[in-house]
C-alpha cells in the first residue's frame, strides 16, 4: 500500500475502485438472478456514476420468464 503513501493514487480513488469492484459483483449476481445479460451488469456496474444507477435498475427489474418450448 506504498502508492497510497507516497501521493502517486489518492486514496479516494482506490476506495471508489473498491466500491465499484463490490457494486459490479452485486449487479452481475443480480442479473445472474434475474435471466439478464450478466456482461452488461459487470460492465455498467464498473462505470463511475452509472454503477449506482445500474444496481437501482436490477434491483427493481423483474424476473425474466423464460419458458422452454420442446
Amino acid at each position: 500500500m506504498d502508492f497510497l503513501r507516497d501521493g502517486s493514487v489518492h486514496p479516494a480513488v482506490f476506495f471508489y475502485a473498491i466500491i465499484s469492484i463490490g457494486i459490479s459483483i452485486v449487479c452481475f449476481l443480480l442479473a445472474k438472478d434475474k435471466r439478464r445479460n450478466t456482461v452488461i451488469a459487470v460492465v455498467t456496474g464498473l462505470v463511475p456514476i452509472l454503477n449506482y444507477f445500474a444496481l437501482a435498475y436490477y434491483v427493481g427489474i423483474t424476473k425474466l420468464d423464460v419458458t422452454e418450448e420442446i
